[in-house]
């Protein structure tokens, strides 16, 4: 097995020590270097970073077109592995290998698309998987060859959860590769589909419950970030306390969102519709990320406050 492995993301790195440790990479095809916060210098990416380490060759097309195709199939390759990579391939690119693979961090046919853990944990999902399927030409809708499961328990982040799906990819993944045996069978179910995730992604609606906003709030960690406005500025949400399965519902006095306390050991405690959630970590406006405490001993004022 000759394998193209497409990916960019922090993700796919371990899954891609674990070919190189198998001798099975030809060529890495990773995203272009993209310009870093500041846009003045380029920052490639995590993949790229660790194929060098690794004294693998590396390509960073654009575009999958003619010159693109030519220069990967001069790498004669038979298998093309994807994870995290960011492009759609097309019928010609494809028609260059033998066999195809794609990594999807999901129980597919649920969340389709670009934002599969972060979707996971906004939908308040007790389970979630990471599926290896054939590529087709429609999104994430190839034949399955395998499903991992993986359990939930309501205290993941979008980067702790990625952290243990890169964990469990090589592990998942290479059996499969290596089986001549392997069998593919179609996807069954109704299918969902996920979309990018852009900032505004993070404004906190309070009119949602306690698990659904302790959802949203730990699936935009660490990006977009979620917030709400207080005192006609933006506070970023950054940590929410405990598990947002064992919510206790409760009658709620206080207005969704009000700031009612500080809590040792929890945090703020904010009341919502159904019950209460403890943000333990914020990022006010124009300062650095700080625990619940720290933020209090500044800012007084806003036991009493109401984010909006």
């Amino acid at each position: 097995m000759k394998i193209v492995f497409a990916a960019t993301g922090e993700i796919a790195v371990p899954l891609l020590e674990a070919l190189n440790e198998a001798k099975l990479v030809s060529l890495v095809l990773t995203a272009p270097d993209a310009p870093g916060k500041r846009g003045k210098s380029l920052i490639p990416s995590p993949v790229k970073v660790k194929a060098l380490e690794l004294g693998l060759d590396v390509y960073q097309p654009d575009t999958i077109r003619k010159e693109a195709r030519t220069h990967i199939a001069s790498y004669c390759a038979d298998t093309l592995l994807s994870f995290c990579y960011g492009k759609i391939f097309g019928p010609r690119f494809l028609s260059l290998f033998s066999e195809t693979f794609n990594v999807h961090p999901s129980l597919l046919p649920l969340h389709r698309g670009p934002s599969p853990i972060y979707q996971a944990i906004r939908d308040c999902d007790r389970n979630t998987g990471i599926a290896l399927q054939r590529i087709a030409e429609g999104v994430d809708e190839g034949d399955l060859f395998g499903v991992l499961p993986v359990a939930l328990d309501g205290t993941e982040t979008e980067e702790s959860l990625s952290r243990k799906v890169a964990a469990l990819v090589p592990s998942f993944v290479l059996p499969i590769l290596l089986d001549e045996n392997r069998k593919a069978y179609p996807q069954t179910g109704e299918a969902t589909y996920t979309s990018f995730v852009s900032k505004d992604d993070g404004r906190i609606d309070f009119t949602k419950s306690a698990e659904m906003i302790h959802a949203q709030i730990r699936s935009c960690s660490p990006w977009p970030k979620a917030y709400a406005m207080l005192m006609e500025s933006p506070l970023y949400l950054t940590g929410v306390w405990g598990s947002g399965f064992s919510i206790e519902k409760a009658d709620v006095p206080e207005k969704a969102g009000t700031i009612v306390g500080l809590e040792k050991g929890k945090g703020l405690k904010i009341a919502l519709k159904d019950g209460y959630i403890y943000i333990n970590r914020v990022l006010p406006p124009m300062k650095k990320e700080m625990d619940a405490f720290s933020f209090v001993n500044g800012r007084r004022d806003v036991i009493g406050s109401i984010l909006s």
